[in-house]
């Protein structure tokens, strides 16, 4: 029975992958309410199988809904939240199937190749600088790379700082690259114009972040052994350009969010390479299976977020939120700080990035606040940034630790501790005194 169960949950979960991408090209009420209906089995089946964590976060959504909604949303709006929410089911399968391609590719081996032969000295710049570039697009998936990069006979400390490093550089990507959730979240609440000038101020900061972090974490560090470090990305580079440039090319083009370009053009080109390769087939889908499979809490965790966000901006949420919560009177310099601290904080206690970024943007994004919209999805990206490096029990914490064999406490309150802090005020600082001369 179990099994029966299991598979009906997988068989839901990839038909609402599916109608996700038909429905970009061709939005038909009828493909749409099938994927609407597999999606909500889907994720009223997982509810009896989630981990604690899960059960704890779903706790706190359904407190977050009685202290934001006057009344029980009509079932009208709830379905339209459905039809919203479908097509995040199909980002988390399609970046489980980017990383199983990725991991195939020569240019990939070669890359783990080049870093494996980096001195001990530098070899935590590589990988901080090759996660971050690499992470843009495959996002936990460089773990399993990099991890296969370190030495057999690696000792702790080597590991817990290509850990830390890795890590690092991957969560810093989430602030300019369009294929994070994070990203999809952001453009829920604010136009297409501002959430793409949000990511070009992202390619400065994490252009800054990554130098300072480098340059601090690595007393060692002289221009020779940034330039041997940075030269690990050579086989990858064009790569990784191609991909982003069609991606970001696709979205302003027709007019795609970034999220429903990932969607589309993704698959097709793991198609045209399993083409190329038709004897990577097998192994790609099943690791792509495996993925989803491993990843069903963080799909239930974000479409309910999302859910939850959607019926808010359809509701007089803002208001009774503003008027009860008092948040007017946060002066507009410090919102830039404010929402970068509580997602960081809010991550340490376990509560996950798209629930305090739904929140602070459904309020900040309303008409009471004078703010830069573009600089706001900025404040956002960064909060997600330092959320993700300061939770233990996060996802990519949690992945990082067991490919590296280092603990989670470790590597989210080892050296790493004062670059969250550091990044979330002194980025908010950045933000907000931009916000002043827009």
């Amino acid at each position: 029975m179990l099994k029966i169960i299991h598979n009906i949950r997988l068989l839901t979960f990839i038909i609402s992958w599916v109608a996700a991408f038909i429905s970009i090209v061709n939005n038909q009420n009828i493909i749409i309410d099938i994927g609407v209906f597999s999606f909500g089995i889907f994720l009223f089946l997982n509810l009896f199988f989630l981990t604690i964590q899960s059960y704890f976060i779903i706790f706190i959504l359904i407190i977050l809904c009685v202290l934001l909604f006057n009344q029980f949303p009509p079932m009208v709006e709830i379905y339209e939240g459905g039809r919203f929410i479908l097509i995040f089911a199909g980002l988390i399968p399609t970046m489980g199937l980017v990383r199983a391609a990725a991991l195939k590719l020569d240019s990939v081996k070669e890359t783990q190749k080049l870093l494996s032969q980096l001195s001990t000295d530098v070899s935590s710049t590589g990988f901080q600088i090759t996660s971050h570039l690499s992470g843009s697009i495959i996002n936990t998936g460089v773990f399993p790379m990099l991890a296969a990069s370190i030495p057999q006979d690696s000792n702790h400390y080597y590991r817990k700082k290509v850990a830390e490093a890795s890590i690092r550089g991957m969560a810093s990507s989430v602030i300019w690259s369009p294929f994070f959730v994070a990203f999809a979240v952001g453009q829920v609440f604010i136009d297409t114009f501002n959430s793409w000038l949000g990511l070009l101020f992202g390619v400065f900061i994490s252009m800054v972040f990554t130098s300072v972090t480098v340059f601090l974490l690595n007393r060692d560090l002289n221009l020779n052994k940034l330039l041997n470090s940075i030269a690990c990305l050579k086989p990858i580079f064009i790569h990784l350009v191609v991909i982003m440039s069609i991606i970001i090319s696709c979205a302003l083009m027709f007019n795609f969010t970034a999220l429903s370009a990932v969607i589309l053009i993704m698959p097709i080109l793991i198609l045209i390479q399993c083409i190329a390769r038709p004897y990577h087939i097998i192994s790609i889908t099943s690791q792509t299976i495996t993925s989803m499979r491993k990843n069903i809490d963080d799909v239930v965790i974000i479409s309910l977020a999302m859910m939850v966000g959607y019926l808010v901006t359809q509701s007089e949420s803002n208001q009774h939120i503003l008027e009860i919560y008092n948040f007017q009177n946060i002066p507009e310099f410090l919102i830039f700080i404010t929402i970068p601290i509580i997602m960081c904080i809010g991550s340490i206690i376990c509560v996950h990035p798209v629930i305090s970024s739904t929140v602070l943007l459904t309020i900040f994004t309303s008409n009471q606040f004078d703010l830069n919209h573009a600089l706001l999805m900025q404040a956002h990206l960064i909060g997600w940034c330092v959320g993700t490096l300061s939770s233990v029990a996060s996802l990519t914490v949690i992945t990082c630790s067991n490919l590296f064999k280092v603990s989670s406490i470790k590597i989210a309150f080892g050296e790493n501790v004062y670059v969250v802090f550091s990044f979330a005020l002194f980025g908010g600082l950045i933000l907000g005194t931009l916000n002043l001369f827009y």
